[in-house]
């Protein structure tokens, strides 16, 4: 049983207590023209936010956090309710195959009943990134402290110290899905398409998330591209995915519906697979190695009321 990000330790007062405290905060800091918010940006990103004339593609997704209430972003964002979105845009038989496997969304941890779901098995919280449980067959797995940690994923809220928006109105859900693995040898790797409507900024290819995390940034033809982000990049870049064209249609098509979507999947040499979307890459606090790359992925996008 691996939990991907252990919570601090409080007690149930505790959780309620501090959810409290971070809406409060977050509440003051709205009413005073969102100085900490402010503050931190220009910590992490290294110049001050311009929320009135957004330029760079890092204010602009701290613009969209404030300010856009694009209802489609709450559904979309939603790990559940997501895959009807794509649905609906792709139609039932282009997305038949393109979710992990759902065993059930359960609204408390009662309803998790392990001997009826397989021992290779995901855990998820819909309404939060990094809330996860991978379980698998033949190791030891206690069933109530796994209860315990899911109550608590539903029992705390999900980005309301960084103003994101769309993850406060989502139905909290734990989500039992198939787990995603590759052959010995064909490791499981992030794919995301950062997408501007149907024009792709960048892919990012992210490998050894729980390790050695590498982070490779291509073009459509799979060229690397000359910035980084957070994280290093790899020694080689590997070689095309046979996936990656067909993964590019399907962010496209999915694109066209938004001015600024990531669309995530996961992949190994011969499956893929759609993940999430994402709206916040960041939460608009990722820098770019050099600078004027946070630049020119703004002058892609066009904020809505901005053109």
């Amino acid at each position: 049983m691996h939990i991907q990000k252990q919570l601090p330790k409080r007690s149930r007062m505790g959780d309620y207590l501090h959810d409290a405290r971070l809406r409060l905060n977050a509440q003051r800091d709205a009413a005073r023209g969102f100085p900490a918010l402010r503050a931190l940006f220009q910590k992490r990103v290294g110049y001050a936010p311009d929320l009135d004339q957004p330029r760079t593609f890092n204010e602009k997704i701290t613009w969209r956090k404030l300010y856009d209430r694009n209802p489609l972003f709450i559904q979309a964002s939603d790990k559940l309710r997501m895959r009807d979105v794509v649905r609906d845009i792709l139609g039932a038989e282009a997305s038949a195959d393109l979710f992990p496997k759902l065993y059930l969304a359960a609204a408390h941890p009662d309803e998790l009943d392990f001997s009826a779901l397989p021992a290779d098995l995901a855990l998820k919280a819909n309404h939060a990134s990094g809330r996860n449980a991978f379980l698998r067959a033949g190791q030891p797995v206690d069933e109530a402290k796994l209860r315990q940690i899911c109550a608590r994923w539903l029992r705390l809220s999900y980005g309301v110290d960084k103003h994101e928006w769309a993850y406060q109105h989502i139905p909290r859900r734990i989500l039992a899905e198939e787990l995603l693995t590759g052959a010995p040898g064909d490791a499981l790797r992030d794919l995301k398409f950062n997408m501007f409507g149907d024009r792709l900024g960048f892919a990012q290819i992210d490998h050894d998330i729980f390790g050695d995390y590498r982070q490779d940034n291509v073009d459509d033809t799979w060229s690397a591209l000359p910035f980084q982000g957070v994280y290093p990049a790899s020694d080689v870049l590997e070689a095309e995915p046979s996936c990656f064209h067909d993964a590019l249609a399907i962010a496209r098509a999915i694109g066209r519906h938004f001015d600024y979507v990531r669309v995530d999947f996961m992949f190994t040499n011969n499956r893929f697979w759609l993940n999430e979307l994402t709206f916040y890459r960041g939460s608009g606090m990722n820098p770019f190695t050099p600078p004027a790359i946070d630049l020119t992925l703004g002058e892609m996008w066009t904020l809505p009321g901005k053109a």
